[in-house]
């Protein structure tokens, strides 16, 4: 009987009981049917809390990815709320590692909802595709044109992401970042302020990582004299950083 007066949904939409859920929709079918049903739900909370606990599924019952896909094509279409779109973009990156065939899939249609999508779903999709190259990078090997074309748009928001999506890939691998080397030092030398920023940003990020590349990009640093006061602290701080690094 306990079991039956159970509200699932209540439970999602506040955030109470859900290792019950979790119990459940281990335990019993229906449950599970239920906490998949809830993908599709109009209050954020809900849908949120419902992935976050089949993605823990997930892990045991690999055969779930491929719903769970199909659903969170939809759900960061039309999602409004950061945090949700936050988590989706998590759960991207988990079947990116556990089912890369099956993201793969679908990767052109990520990057096509980016480049004609209006402003809410090409903010969605950047989540979601900087948390895919950060988990699987070379799911991405197969898009490195559409990455440089974003690199060299005339759209300033084109080049932010581009530098996130580069800087994500150098996250588990430097080599990936080697095709676009040439474009991210061209960017210390952009007509807007806040990509030269996020260039210099990113060179900092990807240098922590690589040795060799760190000198060079000290060395890039010393030589900026920009008039702008965000560049110049990027600069200022990634010196910093870098020097720690080289433990000067």
């Amino acid at each position: 009987m306990e079991e039956e007066e159970f509200d699932m949904r209540e439970a999602l939409a506040t955030g109470e009981d859900l290792d019950k859920v979790l119990a459940y929709a281990l335990i019993h079918e229906e449950y599970l049917r239920e906490l998949i049903s809830y993908l599709d739900d109009d209050l954020w909370t809900v849908a949120k809390n419902a992935l976050s606990i089949l993605l823990q599924i997930a892990k045991d019952q690999p055969e779930l990815y491929e719903p769970m896909l199909s659903k969170m094509m939809v759900m960061v279409r039309k999602s409004e709320s950061v945090p949700l779109t936050q988590e989706i973009a998590r759960a991207f990156g988990q079947v990116a590692k556990a089912r890369p065939e099956l993201v793969k899939r679908v990767m052109p249609v990520l990057f096509a909802s980016y480049r004609i999508g209006d402003i809410k779903v090409r903010v969605n999709m950047v989540y979601v595709i900087e948390e895919i190259a950060r988990s699987n990078p070379y799911l991405l090997r197969d898009l490195m044109t559409d990455i440089k074309l974003l690199i060299t748009s005339k759209d300033a928001e084109d080049r932010l992401t581009a530098l996130n999506l580069v800087t994500a890939l150098g996250e588990n691998n430097f080599a990936y970042v080697r095709p676009f080397l040439h474009y991210l030092l061209g960017l210390l030398n952009d007509e807007n302020e806040v990509v030269r920023a996020s260039a210099v940003e990113s060179l900092v990020i990807l240098a922590e990582k690589n040795e060799k590349f760190r000198k060079l990009v000290l060395s890039k640093l010393e030589d900026i004299n920009d008039t702008s006061e965000l560049v110049n602290r990027a600069v200022k701080d990634g010196m910093v950083r870098l020097a720690i690094k080289e433990g000067v």
